[in-house]
């Protein structure tokens, strides 16, 4: 947070440090394994929730954040006196009832003084666009500019991923229009979209290996122009295979700018270990 504007994300965002070096206040939703609760990013790190992901016997479940805890973080960046406008931006609303949470709390707070925006994104998504989103107002842009440009980048954002296998998407009830792949949860690598912000199906693979060479392929391929788009590339506990999709990425298409996201427990409780993706706004 900076100057007149404050900018608020939820933990789906994935942005880790970035979140502090961008200036974004973050607004963690929980993680449940069994009786213990968690909250993202505050009380349990990626570290510890992928090593309880691998030995928890019940698996983890997650809520969103209450309307409260947003109502208390607009409170605070209002009363303080930090900020004279709040941009909110948060996971697709087919995904989660953040957003909605987030909007209940506008409204109960100072709706003028809160633009609550659905992203129709996640993870990088949200990350790349809370980045440009500071990058604006610094550069002297208004609320509503800033507001306008996004709504203009959104429908832009671009996300692909692949995932060693469906369970833990099947498992977290996050698995919509892509039913037809459980049958062959074993058998085939995925390579997932984000798409009108759910989670559908690109393309399926027999083998890890080449999702994630089909992966760099297909984002490579919706980008035309080298220098002309800002990159994300995401993953969980995969730092090795994130770098080399990176060193792909930008080999190929020069990015105006490369971020790298790790995907924290929220995210991570759907996609599991192993996961990559590339996030991009042509």
């Amino acid at each position: 947070m900076s100057g007149r504007f404050a900018i608020v994300t939820d933990s789906t965002a994935d942005m880790g440090p970035l979140a502090a070096e961008a200036g974004v206040s973050v607004v963690p939703l929980t993680i449940r394994f069994g009786n213990e609760e968690f909250r993202d990013g505050i009380d349990l790190t990626s570290e510890q929730f992928y090593a309880m992901l691998a030995t928890s016997p019940q698996p983890p479940i997650t809520a969103q954040p209450t309307p409260a805890a947003f109502e208390a973080e607009y409170r605070r960046i209002l009363n303080e006196g930090a900020a004279e406008h709040v941009l909110s931006l948060h996971v697709s609303s087919a995904l989660s009832g953040t957003f909605n949470s987030a909007s209940l709390a506008a409204s109960a707070v100072d709706p003028a003084r809160i633009s609550v925006v659905d992203t129709r994104s996640v993870s990088a998504g949200i990350a790349m666009l809370a980045i440009e989103a500071r990058a604006r107002f610094e550069s002297g842009a208004s609320p509503a500019e800033v507001l306008e440009a996004l709504q203009a980048d959104i429908p832009r954002v671009e996300l692909f991923a692949t995932i060693p296998n469906l369970t833990y998407l099947a498992r977290g009830g996050r698995i919509g229009g892509l039913r037809g792949l459980l049958g062959n949860v074993l058998k085939i690598v995925p390579i997932l979209k984000v798409e009108d912000g759910a989670v559908a199906e690109q393309a399926k693979v027999r083998t890890f290996t080449r999702a994630v060479d089909q992966l760099v392929e297909t984002a490579i391929a919706h980008i035309p122009v080298k220098g002309s788009a800002r990159v994300a590339i995401l993953h969980s506990v995969a730092p090795d295979l994130a770098k080399s999709v990176g060193e792909r990425m930008r080999a190929a298409v020069a990015p105006s700018s490369l971020i790298t996201c790790e995907i924290g427990p929220t995210v991570g409780t759907h996609a599991g270990p192993g996961a990559v993706g590339v996030c991009f706004i042509p």
